[in-house]
């Protein structure tokens, strides 16, 4: 079945202007969101394998935000997880800082063909990481004009540090293999 386009557009265009019309200038706001590199240690990976498996990794985030009316909350997240910053912890505050810990199932395994191979000290003991994770934040501000809210999202750098200790290496696969 073949739709008019136009037909479809039309329906939603009233919600569309509705919409547009929503953030009032007497709550205007922003937000901006930064975190330093991460560091993580890593057990070696198997030979052949170009996957390097991560642990649980802890993301140090600051926001820094204005509202030209009360700031409401702050939410900062990472993959599924994170945190919201209600009224009264924001009251008196230009920029707040939480840590999340993000599991290792919410992201995606580094790839690296020369990173942390067991039995191959020729291989890289550290790999930096840009962009791996990206923080989100959300600031909602209320006014005399009524609620906005605003969005910043940033990359998040981490170094992958590995552990070539054979007794922490064993002892993390075997850990590992018991899940």
């Amino acid at each position: 079945m073949k739709h008019n386009r136009r037909h479809i557009l039309a329906l939603f265009a009233p919600l569309l202007t509705a919409f547009a019309g929503a953030a009032p200038a007497g709550a205007a706001g922003d937000i901006i969101v930064a975190a330093p590199e991460t560091h993580v240690t890593v057990v070696p990976g198997d030979p052949g394998s170009k996957l390097v498996t991560l642990p649980a990794l802890e993301f140090e985030l600051r926001a820094a935000f204005k509202c030209k009316g009360t700031a409401e909350s702050v939410t900062l997240s990472v993959a599924d997880t994170f945190q919201t910053l209600a009224r009264d912890e924001l009251e008196g505050l230009r920029a707040a800082e939480v840590v999340l810990t993000v599991p290792p199932h919410q992201l995606a395994l580094a790839a690296s063909e020369n990173f942390c191979i067991a039995d191959d000290p020729g291989t890289a003991s550290e790999l930096l990481v840009p962009g791996l994770a990206t923080v989100h934040a959300s600031l909602r501000c209320v006014g005399d004009g009524g609620a906005s809210v605003h969005f910043a999202s940033a990359p998040l750098a981490v170094k992958l540090i590995c552990n070539r200790d054979t007794d922490a290496g064993q002892e993390a696969s075997a850990a590992s293999e018991t899940r």
